[in-house]
């Protein structure tokens, strides 16, 4: 059963509620305490035993307070409760900021690096074709001096050996020999003759027949004109290499400054390419 009053279990046996001191059954030793007057709405009716009261509420109005020394004693004050503080946002798991950057694992394979020698970027002609290195116009020019010097320099010799004339020649530290050699206006005759067979060899070929001479072929470069990318001619082929060879027959400097202007050219021209208006470029 239930007190009346507050609502507490109770036992059967029990004449008052151990909770408010409420009498529980009439009759009991008791002393009377002048109940107030309700006014309002009438009480609500006891419930049955075995019901429990709603949470909060109770049945009827409020009794009285307990006699002096009555009723349970009064609970001691606790502690006073600790404020609740809301869960810091850096506390407990690690916020999520999206998925962690991708790295390469130790052991993946490396990007291919470049050859050693080639050229990563090689510059272009106007007409799309790829520009010769300086080492390939060096090694196709060596390679053509020893194709026309060496014919040269044995028929030189044969026509000294044949027409030439015995004379002293005195050499370093009074040194003399005895040679055979064409004099006068034959020694000038042959000057003129070795001088005509160079122009027309690198004329013709770098201005016809593909633009190549016998030395081209090795490196697999050749002379091209600088806008349309076809053979310049034999005329202008002509104008190339007599700039060359002008530069060269003053004092020297100024055509090796020739033949090193491809190095920081743009184009890697040479200044006889230039006044050519001719570009070399690789086939292969």
């Amino acid at each position: 059963m239930f007190c009346p009053a507050c609502g507490t279990s109770v036992e059967a046996g029990d004449r008052f509620c151990e909770h408010c001191g409420r009498p529980l059954r009439p009759g009991a030793d008791e002393v009377a305490v002048a109940q107030p007057q309700v006014t309002g709405s009438p009480p609500a009716s006891p419930p049955d035993e075995g019901t429990a009261p709603p949470p909060g509420a109770a049945w009827g109005p409020e009794p009285p307070p307990p006699p002096h020394g009555w009723g349970p004693p009064a609970a001691a004050p606790g502690p006073a409760a600790s404020p609740s503080y809301a869960p810091s946002p850096y506390c407990g798991a690690a916020p999520y900021y999206g998925a962690p950057p991708s790295y390469p694992t130790y052991g993946s394979q490396a990007p291919p690096r470049p050859e050693y020698g080639s050229e990563p970027s090689a510059p272009l002609a106007p007409f799309g074709a790829p520009l010769a290195g300086w080492w390939q116009r060096v090694g196709s020019m060596l390679l053509d001096e020893l194709i026309v010097g060496v014919p040269l320099v044995i028929l030189n010799g044969v026509l000294n050996a044949a027409f030439g004339i015995r004379h002293l020649v005195v050499l370093a530290y009074g040194i003399s020999v005895w040679e055979r050699s064409i004099q006068g206006s034959g020694r000038a005759a042959l000057i003129l003759f070795d001088v005509v067979a160079g122009l027309l060899y690198f004329a013709i070929l770098n201005g016809t027949r593909g633009g190549q001479t016998a030395g081209n072929h090795a490196p697999g470069i050749a002379v091209r004109d600088v806008a349309t990318g076809r053979t310049i001619g034999f005329w202008r082929g002509i104008a190339r290499v007599l700039v060359r060879a002008v530069l060269y027959a003053a004092f020297l400097l100024p055509g090796l400054l020739n033949d090193l202007f491809p190095i920081w050219d743009r184009r890697h021209q040479t200044i006889a390419d230039k006044v050519a208006r001719s570009v070399v470029i690789r086939l292969r």
